[in-house]
C-alpha cells in the first residue's frame, strides 16, 4: 500500500459540508479537521483515495499539503 499524505479538500458549497465529509470518510479519507468557515476538510489518504475524492459531488479540489523543512537548529541560512 502506498504511503499516506496530508491533503486539503476544498468543497463547492453545493452540498452541505457534513454530507461531503461523510462521503470523504466512506471513500477512505481519514479526516483530521473540518474547517466550516472556509469549506475545507483536511486529512490523510494515499494517492489512489485522493484520485477518487476528486470525483465526489461537492468536491472542487484535492491538494497535497506541502512539506515544511526548516533545517537544523544551527544552520547559517534559514530561507
Amino acid at each position: 500500500m502506498a504511503a499516506k499524505k496530508r491533503w486539503t479538500v476544498t468543497t463547492s458549497g453545493e452540498k452541505s459540508l457534513s454530507e461531503v465529509t461523510k462521503h470523504l470518510r466512506e471513500t477512505g479519507f481519514d479526516v483530521d479537521q473540518v474547517l466550516d468557515a472556509i469549506g475545507c476538510v483536511t486529512g490523510t489518504a494515499n494517492d489512489d483515495v485522493a484520485a477518487r475524492l476528486r470525483k465526489l459531488p461537492g468536491v472542487v479540489a484535492v491538494e497535497a499539503e506541502p512539506g515544511i523543512d526548516i533545517g537544523p537548529p544551527d544552520a547559517p541560512i534559514t530561507w
